[in-house]
């Protein structure tokens, strides 16, 4: 237990010192790429770009605190107590917050995309030309 209150510091720490913050960079680094993937491929979807927005800042918050957090060496104990949470915000908008929004998003793209065709019983009326007239069909 007194290991989480220790100074965390390469010689305290040895393999995790620099796991730690250049983990946390890569970790930085590809939420930034995803994130701007994703608000350009679902542009017209915004459940989509709301998830996206809630992990990209709970990653960015919470991994891009702790280079600064390692280099000034404070208790292990200090770290776990803000990557936990932002990790947790993570997964709880990923599996719990976000599928039902977007489950009923797919249902209403797929009903505005699968709409039936007009029954042919229905009579279409006539629509005007450019000229402004109405075209008779022969």
């Amino acid at each position: 237990m007194g290991i989480l209150f220790d100074p965390f510091t390469p010689i305290g720490f040895r393999d995790l010192f620099t796991l730690m913050w250049s983990g946390a960079l890569i970790i930085v680094i590809g939420a930034v790429f995803v994130y701007t993937t994703a608000q350009r491929r679902y542009r017209r979807y915004p459940a989509i770009l709301a998830l996206h927005e809630w992990i990209f800042w709970a990653i960015v918050v919470t991994w891009g605190l702790v280079p600064l957090l390692v280099v000034i060496h404070v208790p292990l104990a200090l770290l776990l107590l803000i990557v936990l949470p932002g990790m947790a915000i993570a997964a709880w908008a990923a599996f719990i917050k976000f599928p039902p929004v977007i489950g009923a998003m797919n249902d209403e793209i797929r009903r505005q995309r699968f709409v039936p065709p007009p029954r042919r019983t229905e009579v279409r009326r006539a629509r005007p030309t450019p000229a402004g007239r109405r075209r008779r069909h022969r």
